[in-house]
């Protein structure tokens, strides 16, 4: 092995003195360069260990060394002594030191007073260091650290660092975190630290995570991936105060294998006890799947002493089309879901379902085959009431359809499926149990499509046959019933363009104009004796007035001469595409009598006309979106329902949104129905550059009640090394009982999250909701 040696010019020394680095510090903000508004300054530092100097000349050649300094003694011994502003590379190595005292038979290297050591991995600093050219392996104390690998990074200062090659190191006393150079808000301290990049793992002893100077969290001992990849051990706590009082939870990870995964919750609820949970993970290249649990012994909050949760889904993909599953949900009791989730106080039902499917190509078109298993548990409300749908036990529908020519589409649906327990009402002694029964469906179809740019019309002829045999109740017989009815409908319209050109240098603008008539006519079959299985009137919506039934399921099929009558209106930007603005508006016209009802109790009347109704949406620009739907009652002259929001939204993190629904007449939670004139103002806006304000206010006027209430503050700290959000939240159920919660969380840059995540319940209940950790200034 060889070794090259050259003594450094005078001149290049005094120009680029080394002795310019920042002396290390070991004070109360230890690994501060530049304070806590290092951020906030026009040049923040780049490095939190500043680059060596290197020589500028060519590679000397593999495993040689190089010496560069003011003073170089002994070049043709076996021990180098260098003096002055001293460079020493090999190979992806650059060190630089004060002076340096080199062992060239054992390739042993001794620095000080101040060195820096770049080893291609990552950089050290400090002020003396004892290092293994060969092997990269050696000692420096006191030293601070800087590795960015994998996209992420990780910095600190230790007492001691040890290096065992450029993959692992070890610190003792040490200091660190993953924020940008200078920023030291937060840091973990521990009594040691273990890096192994070649295992990607991360582990500290006595570790506590110190936060703005405080300490906040203290453990024996935790592990943590180096490239974020999954890793076995504690994950952040959660934390909660509400109407439950306090709550904790600590999760721990288990990373079992590549393909599975559990993780135990320990749960702790101040009102309640100690609660019990865990979940399981699977994933294989032809099934994956998920088991989760919880338990609560003795809840001295509620009457139900015991109380438990399960679920399981798994879903499974075998060869050649072949496809299956489970969805199963259970709970302990009926208040579980209330008690646990902050569910509304509906009835609400557990689905339960084992199903398997089955796609092939047969005949010269596309054949899809279900079995399905299917019932449900079902929570009773809190006042008692239930509505249990009708269990599948089992379903079998298959459907295939083929393209005949350009124009001719043929399709053909079948079903048969065994109906069972049905209830509904008040449990127990106002409890309507409903008959049980077999279905059977054929319903062949064929549509034509004649279109071009400007038009089109697709006239469409089947022919539903349904058959029921329905068990015995009470004192009727065993009977079977039969219907078939054919189904006729032509849809047509046409596409109108103008063009509306723009100011010079402006976008222009097409503007479409598409009326279109939908026809239907459905002979009057006689439905009164008809089981209800799974059908129910549709909500009546502009869309809606281009279906054929206006029943969703197989039970009811209304009856129909009918032509709908519409016209909508869209805006397209002339260069992006882009639709800016669409509007619609329509209305059905009878011209024989529908008096085909759900059930009995429903009145009948005739009508000539049906409500009208109403769309519209536009993009008013990139930051401004608005929408809104109207529902007109022709029978009683007035508006059954209408909605219109606005949004506002100029940047992420920026976005205040409004809408305002108006309701003569609908459900509100089970079976109970009124008026509603609710508003829904959502917003989160910057107060200042890091910190940002989130509210909502959901509001009903015709009761005087505050549905939900939400209002928080978000911090984001200058260098996106942390965000914090703590939000407050009370909302009602049934218009009746209220419940509130306080919610926290901080999220930590590269490690994890701290809290019980408000993130995820702002974004579904504030339109247009930004991670405030994600906003880019």
């Amino acid at each position: 092995m060889s070794q090259f040696f050259s003594p450094k010019p005078l001149v290049w020394a005094l120009a680029t003195g080394f002795c310019a680095m920042p002396a290390l510090s070991f004070a109360a903000s230890p690994l501060s360069m530049g304070g806590a508004d290092v951020c906030r300054a026009s040049q923040p530092p780049r490095h939190f260990v500043q680059p060596p100097v290197q020589t500028g000349e060519e590679s000397a050649g593999q495993d040689v060394t190089r010496v560069v300094a003011d003073q170089v003694d002994g070049q043709s011994q076996t021990r180098v002594q260098a003096q002055g502003n001293v460079i020493v590379e090999r190979n992806s190595e650059t060190l630089n030191a004060d002076w340096a005292d080199y062992d060239q038979n054992n390739q042993i290297i001794k620095v000080g007073d101040q060195f820096t050591l770049d080893n291609g991995q990552g950089r050290i600093s400090g002020q003396h260091l004892t290092y293994d050219m060969e092997k990269s392996s050696g000692v420096a104390s006191p030293a601070r650290f800087e590795i960015d690998q994998n996209n992420r990074r990780l910095q600190g200062v230790g007492d001691e660092i040890q290096m065992d090659g450029k993959q692992r190191y070890r610190l003792q006393t040490a200091k660190f975190n993953t924020c940008n150079p200078g920023d030291d808000s937060w840091y973990i301290r521990s009594s040691s630290i273990d890096v192994d990049y070649d295992k990607n793992v991360g582990v500290a002893r006595n570790a506590t995570l110190v936060f703005g100077g405080v300490p906040v969290f203290y453990t024996p001992w935790i592990d943590f991936p180096l490239n974020g990849n999954r890793k076995s051990g504690f994950l952040p706590p959660t934390i909660k105060g509400g109407s439950d009082g306090f709550e904790l939870t600590t999760p721990y990870y288990l990373n079992l294998a590549p393909n599975y995964d559990a993780t135990l919750r320990p749960h702790l609820i101040s009102s309640r006890g100690m609660q019990l949970g865990a979940d399981f993970r699977y994933l294989q290249p032809t099934y994956s799947g998920q088991i989760s649990g919880e338990w609560l012994p003795g809840d001295s909050k509620s009457e139900h002493k015991q109380r438990a949760k399960v679920d399981f889904t798994h879903s499974q993909q075998w060869s050649n089309g072949i496809s299956g599953g489970i969805d199963y949900h259970q709970v302990s009791d009926d208040d579980y879901q209330r008690d646990f989730w902050g569910n509304n106080d509906d009835s609400v039902n557990l689905n339960r379902a084992l199903w398997a499917g089955y796609n092939h190509r047969l005949w010269g078109g596309n054949f899809n085959g279900n079995l399905l298993i299917q019932n449900y548990q079902t929570l009773a409300s809190s006042n008692g009431y239930i509505d249990q749908p009708y269990a599948r036990l089992p379903s079998l529908q298959a459907n295939w359809d083929r393209y005949f020519g350009k124009h001719y589409e043929v399709d053909v649906y079948a079903e048969a499926t065994r109906f069972e327990d049905r209830k509904i009402g008040f449990y127990p002694d106002r409890l309507q149990k409903y008959p049980n029964g077999t279905r059977y469906v054929v319903y062949p179809s064929v549509t034509a499509d004649y279109s071009n740019s400007w038009g089109y019309i697709r006239p469409k002829l089947g022919f539903h046959a349904t058959h029921y045999d329905m068990d015995k109740a009470n004192n009727d017989y065993q009977r079977s019933i039969n219907r078939v009815l054919p189904i006729v409908s032509v849809d047509t319209g046409m596409t109108f363009e103008r063009l509306w050109k723009g100011k010079e240098g402006s976008h222009g603008y097409v503007q479409t104009l598409e009326p279109r008539l939908f026809y239907t006519y459905i002979p009057h079959r006689r439905q009164d004796d008809l089981p209800v299985f799974d059908s129910a009137e549709n909500s009546f919506t502009y869309d809606q007035l281009f279906r054929e039934n206006r029943y969703s399921g197989q039970d009811r099929i209304n009856a129909a001469n009918f032509v709908t009558t519409a016209v909508q209106t869209r805006f397209f930007d002339n260069k992006t595409g882009a639709e800016r603005f669409a509007a619609g508006i329509g209305q059905r016209f009878y011209f024989s009598r529908d008096n085909v009802k759900l059930n009995s109790t429903l009145v009948d009347r005739e009508r000539k006309r049906s409500d009208i109704v109403a769309f519209g949406r536009a993009n008013l620009s990139s930051k401004i979106t608005a929408s809104s739907d109207w529902h007109y009652n022709e029978n009683l002259k007035t508006t059954e329902s209408y909605n219109v929001g606005v949004r506002y939204t100029p940047k992420p993190g920026k976005t205040v949104s409004v809408r305002y629904k108006y309701g003569r007449y609908q459900e509100l939670y089970d079976d109970q129905y009124g008026k509603a004139r609710m508003i829904d103002v959502g917003a989160q806006w910057p107060l200042t550059r890091n910190y940002y304000l989130v509210a909502r206010e959901n509001y009903d006027f015709a009761h005087n009640t505050v549905l939900n209430q939400t209002i928080g503050i978000e911090y984001q700290s200058p260098c996106h090394c942390w965000s914090a959000g703590l939000v407050g939240m009370r909302y009602t159920n049934s218009y009746q009982n209220r419940k509130a919660a306080i919610l926290f969380q901080l999220q930590l840059r590269d490690l994890s999250s701290v809290g019980n995540g408000p993130l995820d319940q702002l974004s579904t209940q504030i339109p247009g909701y930004s991670n405030t950790y994600e906003v880019k200034h």
